[in-house]
């Protein structure tokens, strides 16, 4: 606990005074986005050919439509929906790709290998994907035995990781607040994903870190200044299974993977970053049991005219809004926040926690709302913890009748939004933005490896405002640049009981007409005849 405490406390941005990052952009040091396995052998995979007829607000029914046949072609439909290209970008000389799930910057830290049985044209194998081929890159085979027992669980298995350079190279210390969030935007979009082909997906906490991180080889494999580290074993259940699967006694039954060959290396050179690697060490998972989902009152998503995949598709980070269209109304508010709500089901079973985090509102522009700072508690309990740890003269006045919504002071808090968020005006120009306030003290005291699970939420929470943006014709974006204790202070928060730990902010965007848009995966014919 003192490590990782220490890590949070520094790594706080101050008004005077911003966590150690580089302080400059090395753009001839900036690190490749894509993890390759050279000379790995590589299945490629055919893109969807047919859209998914689905609803967006199905994905928030827990069975929306009869599992998929778990061949080549649905695994590959389940990761270009997940984790795959949306859209390639071009100005002038330069050229980059955005993802179906959101990161830090766009630098993408997280990366995803899968446990497979044998599905046709892929073997049974341990596999990396690499979404800017559209490819599995295998690296190493399962034996027979071990083939059969996974085949046997009718599911697969999904294993996140995180590179850290990748988003130190730009951020520094704080770098490794950015990688749990994007853990948890890939999570929420795996989750989403497997939804649109009838599959369940859940964190199988079970596993410990330094168990995946040796069946992954990342030990022995990867150099140690682009280290990668093993986050969490997720499960795909495709079929129908009676008891949850142990897969604990099919990992230890596995003999020793025959790795091959090397990562490639990301960048030229490397900067350290030591605190890094203490939180890291820190917050490893000794494995643990699911806690069960702490819930509130559920209230039905209403029905939507987009298709869930049109909106998984053209999720976008906004750059910039308009401040004089950012708006929203009452009832598109109350939509969004309800789908934020942990209710019985789906999604955020998916995560295996209890809920930990509450929604700090600024809102500025809602029909019908007054604006001012607002207070959504997210597991439906009585706020009375939270009023005594904050401001004495908040009002807290309920304003919805199902939604657990509270005034908390009425008031133009646009200055003071965008003033917390390190002075960016997305945080003031929009129809409103938050702060995702986390249980912490006590909590990370006695398990510290709940630190990064708390930005999993965080991050999970994310990935649904974006989805609900977009649904309403509008555009999100999360903001990890924001002052900790500023926001603590405005609440009146004196301890580290409760804490800040990302903000997200939502309206209508301003596009970059220089900016011209391609479709992802126009390099990949090209590619594929070489």
């Amino acid at each position: 606990m003192q490590h990782i405490a220490e890590y949070h406390e520094r790594t706080k941005h101050q008004p005077h005074k911003y966590a150690n990052g580089p302080g400059f952009m090395d753009w001839r040091n900036q690190p490749n986005p894509f993890r390759f396995y050279p000379g790995a052998d590589a299945i490629a995979l055919n893109l969807l050919d047919r859209p998914i007829e689905l609803r967006y607000d199905q994905l928030f029914e827990p069975r929306s439509r009869e599992p998929a046949t778990p061949d080549a072609s649905s695994i590959a439909g389940f990761l270009e929906l997940a984790l795959g290209l949306s859209a390639r970008k071009k100005y002038g000389d330069s050229e980059w790709f955005l993802r179906i799930n959101p990161s830090s910057g766009n630098l993408h830290p997280t990366e995803c290998y899968l446990l497979l049985s044998d599905c046709g044209e892929v073997p049974a194998c341990i596999a990396h994907y690499n979404p800017l081929l559209h490819i599995l890159e295998v690296r190493s085979g399962l034996g027979r035995r071990a083939a059969a027992g996974l085949a046997g669980m009718n599911g697969f298995a999904v294993i996140l990781s995180s590179i850290f350079w990748r988003e130190a190279w730009k951020y520094g210390e704080r770098a490794f607040r950015y990688t749990q969030h994007d853990i948890g935007h890939a999570l929420a979009a795996l989750r989403f994903s497997a939804t649109l082909f009838g599959w369940s997906f859940h964190i199988r906490p079970e596993v410990p870190s330094d168990c995946l991180d040796a069946l992954l080889g990342f030990v022995e494999c990867v150099q140690p200044w682009e280290e990668e580290r093993a986050d969490c074993l997720c499960w795909v259940q495709t079929g129908a299974v009676t008891d949850s699967p142990d897969l604990t006694a099919w990992l230890n039954g596995l003999d020793s993977p025959d790795f091959a060959n090397q990562a490639n290396q990301l960048s030229p050179s490397h900067v350290d970053w030591p605190i890094i690697g203490q939180a890291v060490q820190a917050t490893l998972s000794p494995g643990y049991s699911a806690a069960p989902l702490i819930t509130g009152k559920s209230i039905r998503h209403r029905l939507s005219i987009h298709s869930a995949e049109s909106l998984v598709r053209r999720r976008r980070s906004a750059q910039s809004f308009d401040a004089g269209h950012s708006h929203v109304s009452l009832t598109g508010l109350r939509q969004m926040l309800a789908a934020t709500l942990p209710a019985a089901g789906a999604p955020f079973e998916t995560l295996g926690t209890e809920t930990n985090i509450h929604l700090i509102l600024f809102i500025h522009r809602v029909d019908d709302l007054q604006p001012g700072l607002y207070c959504l508690v997210r597991d439906g309990s009585d706020p009375l913890n939270l009023r005594t740890c904050m401001q004495r003269d908040f009002h807290w006045f309920p304003v919805d009748h199902e939604l657990p919504l509270y005034l908390l002071r009425a008031g133009d808090y646009r200055a003071i939004a965008e003033h917390i968020s390190c002075h960016q005006s997305i945080a003031g120009d929009s129809a409103f933005s938050l702060g995702m306030l986390a249980r912490f003290d006590a909590l990370v005291a006695a398990r510290p490896w709940m630190y990064p699970r708390l930005f999993w939420e965080a991050g999970f929470i994310g990935q649904i405002l974006y989805l609900e943006a977009e649904e309403q014709g509008l555009r999100g974006t999360g903001i990890g640049c924001y002052f900790d204790d500023v926001m603590h202070r405005l609440l009146g928060l004196r301890d580290q009981y409760w804490q800040d730990l990302y903000h997200f902010t939502v309206g209508a965007p301003l596009e970059d007409t220089r900016i011209q848009t391609e479709p992802p995966y126009s390099h990949l014919e090209l590619i594929r005849e070489r």
